[in-house]
């Protein structure tokens, strides 16, 4: 779960949360607690998508596969974000 962690730390760090204080991953909607607008989720995508893309032991571990292809990257990355991602802001 080395990659879920370094992704979860990109995820509080882009909202100012602290990974090992504040965030929860085992309790229930732990990531309900803090929010971020949309061009942060965007942000985010984008990051996911390129860390998945540039790294074949987080494809591994994250997509179940190491198959190096930047649209299933990004495809995967949107649903990291609709599973696990921060609620969004009103306004966007």
């Amino acid at each position: 779960m080395e990659h879920f962690e370094t992704i979860l730390k990109k995820m509080c760090e882009m909202v100012g949360a602290d990974y090992f204080a504040d965030v929860k991953p085992n309790e229930k909607d732990w990531f309900m607690q803090y929010e971020w607008t949309y061009s942060q989720q965007s942000e985010f995508v984008e990051w996911l998508t390129e860390y998945l893309y540039n790294d074949k032991s987080a494809r591994d571990e994250i997509m179940n596969w190491g198959r190096k292809n930047k649209k299933l990257c990004m495809k995967v990355a949107y649903e990291f974000v609709w599973n696990w991602g921060w609620k969004l802001k009103d306004g966007m």
